[in-house]
């Protein structure tokens, strides 16, 4: 169930190509969560966003841009999508260009929103100054049917204000049954190579055609957020999934719009709580996502592998799930932690238990161990493996061992001397403590620390 369009207005934002629409979109959300370019047709996509305004909470939809005088294959699956997000629209916002003047393409969606019978805004967009903001007095605005265009610059915030106070009003004057935005439970970021399956994830999560999914790759150009309900024993769950951009090896990135969109991955993955690491399960595990893995190490995610395209297992004679699970647990060794699935994403095959591992891996990050249990592990640990623990120059000695904090779990080793705390000894310890605690899908952080001379023994 989608509940950013439940329980918020919802403001779509459409107009042909290279109007300003994701600027526009950035203004409102005050991030740079669009990607914006002089580039036509940038926003291949469907994004969302919350945005506040006068006390309310509303959601604003920046929809591909859009041509209907063009009967391409792309533009059909684009007219498809912005179709879908004015059905959903309280208020319908069109961008022109003040500067371009009324063009053909304006014409046409002006004609298709009227059939809407819906409220709609008309804007006259890059009206930067007061010469500008005077070509929108022009009468051949008019004749587009919705009525005088608002004029502002998305560019500099002039104008925004007073057109969100129409909005405003717009949405009281409907009288909607207006409920609060629900509180986000877990961020979840799919990532993936390019063309990997993970805009096929999302769709078949949220249950509709939230991202334009397509044989080519880079079809998606930036991170889509979808806010979905799952409930489980009884209690409801909010997720906000984001797919992200496939990304390439470094070399392989090209600068312009694939380098920032790979930025705003990256970015995103730092907000996430879990990650769902898409491989497909005939192109096989590589360089790529080893550095893929550890990168979502490094920014704190739980992790969950997920296998795609199982559904073609038998045709590309990949043997047996078990068979799959040893090579690909060879081929990332170092994330024997990260529980590991087998989906068809195209099918919706399987799909619908990866949000109930999302939460599973979500509590072993939060977890806390209290400091009677890390006593009596570290105790145990010592009888044990008394040559680890032993004397000598390049033992350390181990005065205890304290969690420091969670999501991920963090531990601190105490020890007399933190210059010979060696990296395999560091690893040891990790590796026991998950074989004590679990702490299944997420990384375990483990830092060294000195005890003070006074209270060494």
């Amino acid at each position: 169930m989608d509940l950013r369009l439940k329980n918020t207005p919802v403001v779509a934002l459409v107009g042909r190509p290279n109007v300003g629409k994701s600027t526009f979109f950035n203004r409102l959300l005050e991030r740079r969560k669009a990607l914006t370019s002089a580039e036509e047709g940038t926003t291949r996509d469907i994004n969302y966003g919350h945005f506040h305004w006068r006390g309310l909470t509303m959601t604003a939809i920046d929809t591909a841009g859009l041509d209907l005088t063009s009967a391409r294959a792309t533009e059909e699956a684009l007219k498809r999508q912005a179709r879908a997000a004015v059905t959903k629209a309280d208020i319908i916002i069109m961008l022109t260009d003040v500067k371009g003047g009324v063009m053909p393409q304006d014409r046409a969606l002006a004609n298709e929103l009227r059939k809407s019978k819906k409220t709609v805004l008309l804007v006259a967009n890059k009206a930067d100054n007061p010469s500008a903001r005077r070509l929108a007095e022009a009468p051949e605005w008019l004749k587009l049917g919705l009525g005088a265009p608002n004029p502002l610059s998305a560019a500099n915030g002039s104008g925004v204000g007073d057109l969100l106070d129409v909005v405003v009003a717009a949405i009281h004057e409907q009288k909607l049954d207006l409920k609060p935005v629900p509180e986000i439970d877990l961020r979840v970021a799919i990532i993936g190579r390019p063309n990997v399956g993970k805009s096929t994830l999302l769709n078949a999560l949220a249950g509709e055609e939230r991202v334009l999914v397509s044989e080519v790759a880079y079809t998606t150009k930036e991170p889509q957020d979808t806010l979905l309900s799952f409930e489980r024993d009884g209690v409801t769950h909010h997720f906000l999934l984001v797919d992200t951009v496939g990304i390439r090896k470094k070399g392989r990135v090209e600068e312009g719009l694939e380098r920032v969109g790979v930025d705003l991955t990256l970015k995103e993955l730092n907000r996430a709580d879990v990650a769902f690491m898409m491989i497909d399960a005939a192109a096989g595990i590589g360089l790529q996502e080893k550095k893929l893995a550890g990168i979502i190490e490094e920014a704190d995610a739980g992790l969950i592998t997920v296998i795609n395209k199982w559904d073609l297992a038998e045709e590309r004679d990949l043997g047996t799930a078990d068979e799959y699970r040893g090579f690909a647990r060879r081929e990332l060794s170092f994330l024997e932690w990260s529980p590991m699935t087998f989906i068809a994403a195209k099918t919706g095959s399987h799909v619908g238990r990866l949000l109930g591992y999302a939460l599973d891996v979500a509590a072993e990050r939060a977890r806390a161990i209290p400091q009677a249990e890390l006593d009596k592990f570290m105790e145990q640990l010592k009888k044990t493996h008394r040559l680890m623990f032993g004397k000598g120059p390049n033992r350390p000695k181990v005065y205890g061992l304290t969690q420091i904090g969670t999501k991920p779990p963090r531990f601190m080793l105490v020890v007399k001397d933190v210059k010979i705390l060696h990296p395999n000894f560091v690893r040891f310890v990790t590796k026991q403590l998950r074989a004590k605690f679990g702490f299944k899908g997420t990384p375990v952080k483990m830092l060294g620390r000195e005890i003070e001379k006074s209270k060494r023994k």
